[in-house]
């Protein structure tokens, strides 16, 4: 009967865990209604648009572990006031929570692409400083605080948050129990408050703008019509007696310009002239916002506004726009642009230029469902037959490439960038209005590694994209030295030193007007291309309903593309450390032998499949390269922290004074329980200590009801003074390593350890009362008098 009231306690002691559970449930749902009931603080004029309330925060260890929000912002806004604010749930007794440093990152029209555990970005990658989208960073503690990130003049749509707790590196981190730590989780509040720009007056950009001088400053608003020809804007400023100051002109798209953020900004002398016109290149289809203002003083350090004529424009007489054809399939971010075709299995567009004009190609990503892919770009020129395969040209003496008069030199010009189309100049640059960026490809005719070219562009942009082509004729390096009978010209490349000697000193000029055909890729896929290299898998991250694509990198790589391997370990440590994990389960021989010697069938049969599934587990468990699986490891994974458990309660019931019926019972059972708990969480310490208190409890009762009874100890006076206290100090040793002294770094040393320590406590903690007069690490003398079968017949004494 004391036994099942000892059953009942021990049902009682899961129900209040689970009513522990409850209460933790409860305790997080509290807090959460605290944060959502407090109010935030509204300044004059502005409005609370929308709020985030008890988002889980966790350390970054890839995209799968960031969380996202979006903020909705609109037109014609003055500020946008983000409040950010993270607090620690405690949610058990255990210890005490420290605040942890959160990163934020904010960006708008696509999730902010970054790299927190320091690896680099993929060479083919464009790197997200250099976009033309900012990334706003900001840090605080999780310790309840506010703050505030204020942003003049927002560009309107969706801007999208990503925040993390700060990384850390993985290996010099402590392997923690669960039920032995503070159980902390970090969540975050946010909102977002703006203030509407209430004094812009919209007008018609295409007509001219009447500006009372006394009325100085303004802001007017105006759209700008579908398509890529410039805006003549007209100011005819009227009342210019009133002062001698100067008038500057600030133009921005899409929001009021700001000090730092323009498309243009000039100044003119409206007592000089009272009619300025100035000419900019426009976002088609976008609000423009033009500011106008007094300023005193010298204006030398400001561009003329008598610059921005029609003569920076002529290069822009012959530009084509063509709106791409969309190619989609039914995968996530998979689709492609290209010219509108009737051909379904080819979307590289065949774009046919020529030095006399630019042509100009428009494609959408839509927000939301294309922003969490990545875009790839890829642009060739298309070669005569003196390429080999189109793609490699010869080269004579080691350093000149020849060329015909039917192949001469050329280099196209590509520029890429959202919401406006940039020209392409010779230099291998890209100029809007009076800013100069880089171009996205320079195909250079005359070099064969450069007649090619990639890049990727993780988490593209929402909103119109243009992708402008230039053609530059060989008149860009000509004059250029002949051969004797004139045919053909030769140009030098970097690759070697001048060598004309063979050659006329007669000179060839170099042609003005050329054509050429570019190959032109545009296509997007979840990770890179769907893949992650063959380093890891392709996965998704839904949060919140949105949805990004990332790479889950395995065997130690890192990286966007787990092409990384900078922190991939050798492969003789891999070996070292798989051996020591497997092979430190041999010890457990030992314990199977002296459990067989005893008499202890079933307990050698639990240590013998503990060995057997810790030893696949862990060679399962290990980095792909040297990894073997003999099934699959979640299955692997359950033997071994199920037989490990079973390991404990059968050793426990091996120590106890029990009969054995009902040891047979409470092996049944305990196996039963056991089952139960390492499915429900085989990774909690509640998991652990519910069977081995139990089992600990049935030790202690048997062994005082016992003595009670016969007022002598059962077992040996060696194994309470020699053996057991053995046991117990390597089982402590163990305990303590897995507990409290594992890291990712030292995982493989320690875990060995805890294996070996374990299985020589059980030789020591077996009882050896089983047969009389025995050494106890030696088998029954008679067992070897008779054949290896006899030995299982050896007789055995009645339990008690």
């Amino acid at each position: 009967m004391r036994y099942v009231y000892l059953l009942l306690l021990y049902i009682c002691y899961v129900a209040s865990n689970g009513d522990k559970e409850d209460e933790i449930e409860y305790r997080k749902r509290r807090i959460i209604e605290q944060l959502m009931n407090t109010r935030p603080v509204l300044l004059p004029g502005y409005q609370l648009v929308t709020r985030h309330v008890g988002i889980d925060v966790f350390m970054y260890r890839s995209y799968r572990t960031v969380a996202v929000v979006f903020y909705p912002v609109t037109n014609d806004l003055s500020d946008a006031r983000f409040t950010f604010q993270c607090e620690e749930l405690h949610l058990n007794n255990i210890g005490s929570c420290s605040p942890k440093e959160v990163v934020i990152h904010l960006k708008q029209g696509s999730y902010p692409a970054v790299n927190p555990d320091g690896y680099n970005f993929p060479k083919t990658f464009v790197n997200p400083v250099l976009r033309e989208e900012p990334i706003h960073t900001i840090e605080l503690l999780s310790n309840g605080t506010n703050l505030t990130y204020s942003i003049p003049n927002p560009k309107p749509g969706i801007w999208y948050a990503l925040a993390y707790i700060k990384w850390q590196d993985p290996r010099a981190q402590k392997v923690e129990q669960q039920g032995l730590v503070a159980d902390c989780h970090t969540i975050w509040y946010t909102d977002l408050q703006h203030k509407v720009e209430e004094s812009s007056v919209l007008i018609n950009c295409y007509t001219s703008l009447n500006v009372n001088y006394a009325t100085l400053p303004a802001l007017y608003k105006c759209k700008a019509k579908d398509n890529i020809e410039p805006i003549i804007l007209e100011l005819n400023v009227i009342n210019t007696t009133i002062s001698s100051a100067n008038i500057t002109v600030r133009v921005q798209s899409e929001s009021p310009p700001t000090k730092d953020d323009y498309l243009i900004y000039c100044a003119f002398d409206p007592t000089l002239n009272n009619t300025q016109i100035i000419n900019f290149h426009t976002h088609p289809t976008a609000m423009h916002f033009i500011y106008l203002d007094i300023i005193e003083g010298n204006t030398s350090d400001i561009a003329n506004c008598e610059s921005y004529d029609l003569k920076n424009f002529e290069e822009n007489q012959n530009r084509s726009l063509t709106d791409l054809m969309r190619d989609d399939t039914d995968r996530f971010f998979t689709f492609a642009y290209g010219l509108p075709t009737t051909d379904l299995l080819d979307m590289t567009s065949l774009v046919n230029v020529t030095s006399s004009e630019i042509r100009v190609l428009r494609f959408d990503v839509n927000q939301f469902i294309d922003i969490g892919g990545s875009l790839v770009i890829e642009a060739s020129l298309l070669m005569s037959a003196g390429y080999y395969g189109g793609y490699k040209r010869e080269l004579l003496k080691g350093s000149l490439l020849g060329f015909t008069e039917d192949n001469q030199f050329f280099k196209v010009v590509v520029c890429l960038s959202v919401g406006h189309a940039s020209i392409p100049l010779q230099s291998g640059q890209c100029r809007f209005n009076d800013r100069v960026t880089q171009a996205l490809f320079v195909l250079n005719s005359t070099d064969s590694d450069s007649i090619y070219d990639k890049i990727i562009i993780p988490y593209p942009e929402a909103g119109l994209w243009y992708v402008t082509i230039r053609l530059f004729c060989d008149s860009v390096v000509c004059p250029c030295p002949t051969s004797i009978d004139g045919t053909k010209y030769y140009v030098q490349t970097e690759k070697g030193d001048e060598d004309f000697s063979t050659f006329s000193n007669v000179t060839r000029n170099g042609e003005t007007d050329c054509n050429a055909t570019v190959l032109l890729s545009l296509t997007s896929g979840s990770c890179i291309s769907g893949k992650c290299s063959n380093n890891g898998n392709c996965a998704l991250n839904t949060f919140s309903g949105l949805v990004m694509s990332y790479c889950s990198c395995s065997a130690g790589y890192g990286g966007w593309d787990c092409s990384d391997d900078s922190r991939v370990d050798s492969h003789a440590y891999m070996l070292v450390s798989i051996f020591l994990l497997t092979l430190s389960n041999l010890l457990f021989l030992f314990s199977i032998y002296v459990a067989t010697i005893r008499l202890y069938y079933v307990e050698a049969i639990m240590y013998a499949f503990t060995m057997l599934f810790s030893t696949f587990y862990h060679a399962c468990d290990a980095p792909a390269q040297v990894a073997y699986c003999i099934l699959r490891g979640n299955v692997l994974q359950f033997g071994d922290f199920y037989c490990g458990l079973m390991s404990f309660w059968v050793t426990l019931l091996a120590m106890s004074i029990i009969g054995l019926s009902l040891k047979s019972f409470l092996q049944i059972i305990g196996a039963i329980v056991i089952a139960l708990l390492t499915t429900w969480n085989m990774h909690s310490i509640v998991a652990f200590l519910l069977p081995v208190a139990f089992g600990v409890l049935v030790l202690l009762g048997s062994w005082y009801l016992d003595f009670r009874k016969t007022r002598f100890f059962r077992y040996p006076k060696s194994y309470y003074a020699v053996y057991m206290p053995i046991g117990l100090i390597l089982v402590s040793i163990g305990l303590i390593c897995y507990a409290f002294l594992q890291t990712e770094q030292n995982y493989k040393i320690v875990h060995s350890i805890w294996h070996m320590i374990i299985a020589m406590g059980v030789v020591f903690l077996l009882p050896d009362i089983r047969r009389h007069g025995e050494t106890p690490f030696l088998p029954n003398r008679e067992c070897f008098k008779s054949p290896f079968y006899s030995y299982f017949r050896c007789t055995r004494p009645e339990s008690p």
